[in-house]
């Protein structure tokens, strides 16, 4: 009995412990109304052996971006991400907190179908700044606090990095243990295919300033579809990857699906890196040391945690 409750709290503590599913850019070809194979079997895995407590994603989630696309077309493929993701998540009791990329706003019809679509399905969260969901907003959750940038496309202005600083200074941010910032387009550049100007931030640099100053443990990028956990300057990046994966820059023959899992742990927040196809773990030490992308060099995590 002793020895019991000299356990009970560190087994308060693990069975208290939150668990998040990072999964992005998993979007099909222009237009289209069904997913890959790997999403499906990615999904199955989400409801029965990882079962998270929250889904967070970078974006990309329909196949949009395409002017000659009609509203009811657009509408055809967020009703298929409903019955494909979001829909068996929020059946589980799992809120889905989505980032939009290019392929879901970056046109001006896409905008208002993601808008609509997301008002009407908004994921039960703490939230702290919504009135411009779901292009930006933030959130609590346990102890992480997220703010979601509008990063559709590379212009990532002034406004926004003034709304992120103020998100950041707030009571809920400041006490939260981690703070993640979430955004489609990445500071630098991951994969080889995406390696130029128009696919990462402009003006990267100041809104990474604002990051480090809000004390930020991440930021969370796709589109690049390469999965990589590293450091640029004083900030951890995490990019999420995608099913249908791209080499990274300098390391052709690399590409691969992945999803990510990252646990609340009391040494921080842990990454368990996936093959989306296999189900397999990816060791992050298999990832490249570093990567020379336009925008810097991002350095690999020597371990896979973030603090």
């Amino acid at each position: 009995m002793r020895r019991f409750l000299a356990l009970l709290p560190l087994l308060l503590t693990c069975a208290s412990a939150t668990r998040l599913v990072l999964l992005s850019d998993f979007n099909g070809a222009y237009g289209s109304t069904s997913y890959p194979p790997a999403l499906t079997r990615t999904v199955e895995r989400v409801l029965t052996d990882w079962k998270p407590d929250l889904v967070i994603s970078a974006g990309d989630l329909i196949a949009g971006q395409k002017a000659s696309l009609t509203a009811p077309q657009v509408q055809a493929m967020w009703a298929a991400f409903d019955q494909s993701v979001r829909g068996p998540l929020a059946q589980a009791g799992i809120p889905f907190a989505p980032t939009l990329g290019n392929h879901d706003a970056s046109l001006p019809g896409d905008r208002r179908e993601a808008q609509r679509y997301w008002q009407a399905h908004p994921p039960r969260l703490d939230y702290l700044g919504r009135s411009a969901f779901p292009f930006r907003y933030s959130f609590r959750f346990g102890e992480l606090f997220f703010a979601v940038l509008d990063a559709s496309g590379p212009n990532v202005d002034a406004a926004q990095r003034r709304w992120l600083a103020a998100q950041l200074a707030a009571p809920q941010a400041r006490a939260a243990r981690f703070r993640l910032v979430l955004g489609h387009l990445p500071l630098s550049g991951l994969s080889a295919g995406k390696n130029k100007p128009g696919e990462v931030i402009r003006e990267a640099g100041a809104l990474r300033e604002v990051m480090e100053r809000g004390g930020v443990t991440a930021y969370i990028s796709g589109h690049h579809a390469a999965a990589y956990a590293g450091r640029l300057g004083g900030l951890n990046v995490l990019a999420s990857g995608g099913i249908g994966g791209r080499d990274y820059v300098g390391f052709p023959g690399t590409a691969r699906s992945t999803v990510t899992v990252l646990d609340v742990e009391q040494d921080g927040l842990r990454l368990t890196l996936y093959d989306a196809e296999t189900g397999r773990e990816i060791p992050l030490t298999s990832l490249p040391p570093r990567i020379r992308g336009l925008g810097g060099t991002v350095e690999r995590l020597p371990q896979p945690w973030l603090h």
